[in-house]
């Protein structure tokens, strides 16, 4: 790694260490009882209250977003958690060496991201619009709501989507100083480290052994699942799954082998977790979510206070909706089993943790419209279908889809097996104090046996008619995957028996090996090193239109209205709507499908489509001004990708309407006056 991406990866680090100092005191008394004083747990404590006030405060009109607001916010984090503080920590040493333990998990991910830093593909433009338009919002003036932010792909409406996670981006991004380009990278190797380290703590605490919590961390981590068995045989093409028995073995499948298939196994599905998602690189909600994940997994352990396990929730359900929900559940039944009796103490930690997520959650709540429009069956009876009993509904009969089991027990089979050995094994050996431990693992287990289980007969209606279920079990198997992963390396120290290991290596084999293919192909097999910077790519294909978002975006830096721009629209996942992707300064209409989910409707999407293409071919310069005026634009872009669409292309009417503000090649911005 060149120096110069070394001291940007420090200085980075150097912005997450004020957030761990500063809740460290209050990080002791959470896990007053745990190894290391939940030390590892500092930065993600700290990152969430932080966030939380910043963002409180700017919904309420009461101070922008800013360095010292959030700087004002650091200090007063310090001087609560300060109350908290009791006698000096006697594990210094553990403390340093956790430290660069997590700055060198920080700097192994950097290294390897920096393979292939693209901000491009997937989610990468949503996400990164999303961290730029928060980020714009703090130039708005004084008084002016500043969240939600304007969303960069519907000019004159807010974002509606939960976009906690990518507001924390957008805080630590402002106050180290650094450009978005870095730090969006940055923030997806942050993820990994909190991940690798988050977990590591916590195995440690269950199993009391080191390689016990390195063991936690791997899994949850790096492993896959089983269906990299494919691996070892001729494979096969797009949808057309064969069971792998029945396909041929060669050791050819190790060099053709597509990683993306383990995540897409079950037709019409999406099986993600972790490991994937650091090599494919979306910095998304359910990335952004992990480190609160797990925050939320080892308070349970630790049996935290109710109160900031319930604020928990409230940030779990504003950085992807239904972890709050998932990790509610999951505390209330925990709490229910823990022991027997006190069932008023019980109710009431539940009430408590429900009502401080509510609070928490409120500001985002107000402004945020669900896209999901019921709980529907899957496979309704016929006699049901095109009906609704209350929330819940019955589609058409051919919403049914249902998962085969030898598919299921690919992607699942590995866990499931360590879970039939912590319930079933004879576990005399384990000491008195680690049975609670014990007890609430199975419970752990359990419920994430049923998060997988869910989506067989049951789905969270959104827009998508042949994935109707993909979202449902994408999340769901998400928070299990988790879950289990540190279940089975719990087991995996514990159980002693020879029987357990025969049929333990192979599949252990099969969901270890997954990052070797995964990170060979994304990353090139670490051969090219291009650096931290995720817009060279844009640079380098598209020089002109670099140079146009460029000068656009040093115009956006003084207090006044949301700059407004027209670019093409275009299909989701593709290269349209970069400007104001990466400007953050909302276009009339971009990435249709993203805006029909989170709309709800594709009624008011085609319309502004239609607008844009007038806008651009219409020869009536009144009729375009007019369309103009509408959204109040500002900047019209005529650039590569806007050429090659708009083929009736009438680009002399902008210099009637207004001037040539920027030109870079073929890539112009026009400034229009759409005033009559």
């Amino acid at each position: 790694m060149p120096l110069s991406d070394f001291w940007i990866v420090v200085r980075w680090w150097g912005t997450l260490l004020l957030f761990g100092a500063a809740a460290y005191p209050l990080t002791r008394r959470l896990f007053s009882s745990w190894f290391d004083e939940g030390y590892l747990f500092g930065k993600a404590v700290g990152i969430a209250l932080v966030s939380w006030v910043v963002y409180v405060l700017g919904t309420l009109k009461i101070a922008p977003f800013t360095n010292v607001t959030t700087l004002i916010s650091l200090g007063a984090l310090f001087l609560l958690s300060f109350r908290f503080h009791g006698k000096a920590s006697k594990k210094n040493r553990l403390i340093l060496f956790e430290e660069f333990f997590f700055f060198f998990a920080l700097l192994f991910w950097t290294w390897v991201k920096a393979h292939e830093p693209s901000i491009r593909g997937l989610e990468k433009f949503m996400d990164f619009g999303f961290m730029q338009s928060i980020l714009n919002s703090g130039y708005l003036p004084a008084g002016r709501q500043v969240f939600p932010p304007p969303d960069m792909w519907y000019a004159g409406d807010p974002v509606n989507y939960y976009y906690f996670g990518h507001l924390v981006t957008a805080v630590l991004t402002k106050l180290s100083g650094q450009s978005l380009a870095y730090t969006f990278n940055l923030m997806l190797a942050t993820i990994f480290a909190f991940c690798f380290t988050m977990s590591f703590s916590i195995g440690k605490q269950l199993t009391g052994k080191i390689w016990g919590g390195l063991l936690t961390a791997f899994l949850v981590t790096f492993a896959g699942n089983m269906q990299t068995i494919y691996a070892f045989t001729k494979g096969y093409l797009g949808d057309n799954v064969a069971p792998f028995w029945n396909i041929g073995w060669t050791i050819e499948g190790l060099n053709t082998y597509w990683y993306a298939n383990a995540t897409r196994f079950i037709p019409f599905t999406i099986h993600e977790f972790p490991s994937y998602s650091f090599v494919v690189s979306d910095v998304h909600g359910h990335v952004l979510s992990i480190p609160f994940t797990l925050l939320a997994i080892a308070l349970l352990i630790q049996k935290g206070n109710a109160i900031f396990y319930g604020f928990l929730c409230g940030i779990l359900l504003m950085t992807n909706a239904l972890d709050g929900p998932i990790y509610f559940g999951l505390f209330a039944i925990v709490t229910i089993i823990r022991s027997i009796g006190r069932l008023y103490e019980k109710g009431s930690a539940i009430v408590t943790v429900l009502i401080a997520a509510i609070v928490t959650s409120l500001p985002f709540l107000f402004h945020f419209d669900s896209f999901v429009n019921g709980l529907a069956v899957n496979c309704p009876p016929a006699f049901l279908q095109n009906t609704k009993i209350g929330p819940i509904i019955f589609e058409t009969i051919e919403k049914c889809q249902r998962s085969p089991l030898w598919m299921m027990m690919l992607l699942w089979g590995f866990f499931l097996y360590c879970g039939y050995w912590l319930f079933f094994s004879e576990t005399s050996h384990i000491k008195q104090k680690s049975n609670l431990n014990e007890r609430i693992l199975k419970v752990f287990f359990i419920f994430s046996l049923a998060l997988i289980i869910f989506p067989e007969f049951f789905y969270f209606k959104d827009i998508y008619p042949a994935h109707f279920r993909s979202n449902t079990m994408f999340k769901l198997g998400y928070q299990a995957f988790i879950i289990f992963s540190i279940i089975a390396a719990y087991v995996i120290v514990k159980i002693r028996k020879k029987l357990f290991f025969v049929f333990l290596i192979p599949q252990l084999l099969l969901v270890s090996i997954y990052p070797i293919f995964s990170v060979r192909s994304y990353f090139n097999s670490l051969k090219n090193y291009e650096g931290i910077y995720g817009l060279s790519w844009l640079e380098r294909e598209y020089p002109d239109d670099y140079a146009a978002i460029q000068w656009l975006r040093t115009q956006n830096t003084e207090p006044s209205d949301q700059i407004i721009l027209v670019e093409a629209d275009g299909d989701s996942y593709t290269d349209y709507a970069r400007f104001s992707a990466f400007t953050g300064s909302p276009t009339v209409i971009g990435w249709a499908v993203h805006e029909w989910l989170w709309r709800g409707s594709y009624d008011v999407v085609s319309p502004r489509r239609e607008i844009v293409r007038l806008i651009y071919e219409a020869d009536n310069t009144d009729l375009t001004r007019e369309l103009l005026g509408k959204f109040n634009v500002l900047y019209v872009v005529v650039g590569t990708l806007e050429r090659e669409k708009y083929q009736n292309l009438n680009e002399e009417k902008f210099s009637i309407l207004g001037y040539e503000a920027f030109r870079s090649g073929e890539t112009v911005i026009y400034q229009v006056d759409v005033l009559p």
